[in-house]
C-alpha cells in the first residue's frame, strides 16, 4: 500500500526491488497499491521477518499484504454495478465472489489460520482512483456493506463462536468519502494476530487483489522523530519519510554500518536523523553554525530515546563549513543526500522576473559549488539524491534549475 505520493513510492519500491538483495518485480500498480512479485524472499521460512525489515525500510510504503486470490475486474462491476438492471445475475455474480473468498478464508496458509472461538476483521478498500464515480457510489456504500456481512456469516459457519468487524462512521459510508484503515489503527485493534486480520481489497484496472495485511508501518515513532526532537522547523524541514525515501535513492541497501552518508546543508538534521537509524555512518554540515549545534543536539537526543550510547565522533563528523570547501573536510562519500537552500517562503506569487534573478544570483552559483565539491568528494559510481526547487510565478510559469545542465558543468 502507496503513500500519498504514490509516484515517488513506486519509483522507491521499484529501485528497491532491482538493487537491493529482495529482489523482485512490480507486475501492477494503480496509484495506492502495488503488486510486487519477488524471487526468492517468499520461499523462506520467516519471510514475514524479511517483509517487517523492507517496511522499516521503505519510506513510501504503509503497508505490506500477502495476496491469496484476484478477481478480474468485469466480475467485480457485473456483481455491483453503477446501476442494477438483472437483478438475478447481480446475485449469481456475487455468490461466485463469495465462493472465492471462501475459499481463501480459513485453513492453513489462507488469511485466517483456522477458526477461532472470538475473531475480528477489517476490510480495507483501495480502489484504482480514489476520484472515480465507482469508489464513492459502489464500492463504499455497496461493496463495502456486503463484504463486512458476508464474511461474518461465513466465519460462524466456520466455527467462530463470535465474529466481528471494524465498524467505519456511518457518515462516511454515506457520504462515500472514506479512507482505508490507518496503519496506527493496524496497530491498535491487534490486526496483525492470527485472530484478527486487516483484509484488503486493493484494486487496479485489471482487477482486484485480496490480501491480509502482514505488517505495517509505525507513524507514531516517525511523528515522535519529527515533533518531539528537541529543535525543529516544521516550514523549512522535509518530513521523516521523504527522508527515508531519499536515502533509498542512493541505492545503498547492503552493509549500511560500512557506508558514509554526507548532508552538506543539515538543517535541523532530519536526513540524518532517519540515516541513523538506518545504521549508515553520518557526516554533516551547514554554512550555519546554530543548526549544525542544533542537529547535533537532535542526534544525540534520538540516541537517548533509542537508549544507545552517544559515539564520541558525533561533534567531529557534524561541521560549519561553507559548501564551497567540502572537499577540505570530508573525502570519499558513499553516497550525498540533502535539501540545499530553496529560496525564500513567499507569502505571495513573486514575479517571473523576481524568481529568474534569485536563481541567477543566487541558487545557481550555490548548486554550482555543491556539485563541484560533491565531484570531488563522492566514491566512483557515488550517488547524489538532493531537492532542488521550482518556484510557481504570478505570470504564470515555473521558474526550475536546469540540473542536468548545471551537473554536467561541473564533473
Amino acid at each position: 500500500m502507496l503513500g500519498s505520493n504514490w509516484q515517488l513510492s513506486i519509483a522507491e519500491l521499484d529501485n528497491y526491488l532491482k538493487y537491493s538483495q529482495n529482489k523482485g518485480k512490480i507486475i501492477d500498480y494503480s496509484a495506492n497499491i502495488a503488486i510486487v512479485e519477488f524471487e526468492e524472499l517468499h520461499k523462506e521460512n520467516y519471510y514475514v521477518n524479511k517483509l517487517m525489515e523492507i517496511q522499516f525500510t521503505l519510506g513510501g510504503c504503509q503497508k505490506i499484504a500477502k495476496i491469496f486470490d484476484f478477481i478480474d475486474i468485469q466480475t467485480i462491476q457485473d456483481a455491483f454495478p453503477l446501476k442494477i438492471e438483472k437483478y438475478q445475475y447481480v446475485e449469481r455474480t456475487r455468490k461466485k465472489i463469495l465462493n472465492i473468498i471462501d475459499k481463501i478464508l480459513v485453513g492453513k496458509n489462507l488469511i485466517f489460520p483456522k477458526a477461532y472461538e472470538s475473531m475480528f476483521y477489517a476490510i480495507s478498500i483501495y480502489p484504482n482512483l480514489y476520484d472515480e464515480e465507482y469508489y464513492p457510489e459502489v464500492l463504499v456504500k455497496h461493496f463495502l456493506p456486503f463484504l463486512n456481512k458476508e464474511l461474518m456469516v461465513c466465519l460462524k459457519q466456520k466455527g467462530a463462536v463470535k465474529a466481528l468487524y471494524y465498524k467505519y462512521p456511518e457518515k462516511n459510508i454515506k457520504s462515500g468519502n472514506l479512507n482505508p484503515i490507518f496503519p496506527h489503527i493496524v496497530i491498535k485493534y491487534d490486526l496483525l494476530t492470527e485472530n484478527r486480520a486487516e483484509i484488503i481489497f486493493g484494486f487496479t484496472e485489471e482487477g482486484v487483489y485480496i490480501a491480509r495485511t502482514f505488517t505495517v508501518d509505525d507513524p507514531n515513532f516517525k511523528k515522535k522523530i519529527d515533533e518531539e526532537r528537541p529543535f525543529k522547523e516544521f516550514k523549512s524541514s522535509i518530513s521523516p519519510k521523504l527522508s527515508l525515501m531519499m536515502l533509498n535513492f542512493l541505492n545503498l541497501f547492503e552493509n549500511r554500518e560500512n557506508i558514509k552518508i554526507l548532508d552538506p546543508f543539515v538543517g535541523n538534521g532530519t536526513i540524518l536523523l532517519l540515516a541513523l537509524l538506518q545504521d549508515f555512518q553520518i557526516y554533516g554540515s551547514d554554512i550555519d553554525g546554530i543548526k549544525v549545534k542544533n542537529t547535533i543536539r537532535n542526534l544525540n537526543w534520538l540516541l537517548e530515546v533509542l537508549e544507545e550510547e552517544i559515539p564520541f565522533f558525533i561533534n567531529n563528523r557534524i561541521l560549519k563549513v561553507d559548501v564551497k570547501e567540502l572537499s577540505s573536510y570530508f573525502e570519499q562519500m558513499d553516497g550525498i543526500c540533502t535539501e540545499p537552500e530553496l529560496g525564500p517562503f513567499y507569502l505571495e506569487k513573486p514575479y517571473y522576473i523576481q524568481a529568474k534573478e534569485l536563481f541567477d544570483t543566487k541558487l545557481e552559483p550555490l548548486y554550482n559549488n555543491f556539485f563541484k565539491e560533491a565531484y570531488k568528494i563522492l566514491k566512483d559510481k557515488g550517488r547524489i539524491c538532493f531537492i532542488s526547487p521550482i518556484i510557481n510565478t504570478i505570470d504564470g510559469n515555473d521558474v526550475q534549475l536546469n540540473v542536468e545542465k548545471i551537473a554536467e558543468k561541473n564533473r
